[in-house]
């Protein structure tokens, strides 16, 4: 259970989520937010130690199944074996898909708007949890494929 959450897209973008939170409270928030600025750095800080403190347990549970802490390879990558490789590839796909629409659009949308600052960070948060939304669905929809072609 620990691994699923672990290697799990929604934690990737619930890190998103913390490590937005922390940005644009010590950038972009009104002055009246800015005496909480410290609560949300020790907040975030808190949330990655308790991350790395989970990955470390389960290191420690599975010798067979550790996860680095130095990683090249992202967590939710399940390459175990074969079918599991062409299901991260098929998702990967997908995502490189997006990207090469998303970016663009984000360049045209920001060359023509002349947004504020936060609007960058803004767009940068909708592709990266659009991205891992789009992984998980796609992991999904093969995973849940071949659990009912098995039954």
């Amino acid at each position: 259970m620990l691994e699923r959450i672990i290697r799990s897209p929604l934690s990737m973008m619930f890190s998103y989520f913390i490590l937005g939170g922390l940005i644009w409270s010590h950038n972009y928030s009104p002055e009246e937010f800015r005496p909480y600025a410290a609560i949300v750095s020790i907040g975030t800080l808190s949330v990655v130690v308790l991350f790395y403190l989970l990955v470390y347990v389960h290191n420690k549970k599975n010798p067979s199944r550790k996860i680095s802490f130095a990683l090249w390879i992202p967590y939710e990558f399940k390459e175990e074996d074969e079918g599991k490789q062409w299901v991260t590839f098929q998702a990967c796909r997908k995502v490189y898909m997006f990207y090469s629409f998303a970016v663009p659009f984000a360049i045209i949308i920001l060359t023509i708007f002349n947004p504020s600052p936060g609007m960058l960070l803004v767009m940068l948060f909708v592709m990266g949890m659009s991205q891992y939304a789009i992984y998980w669905w796609e992991e999904r929809k093969y995973i849940k494929d071949d659990s009912e072609e098995i039954e």
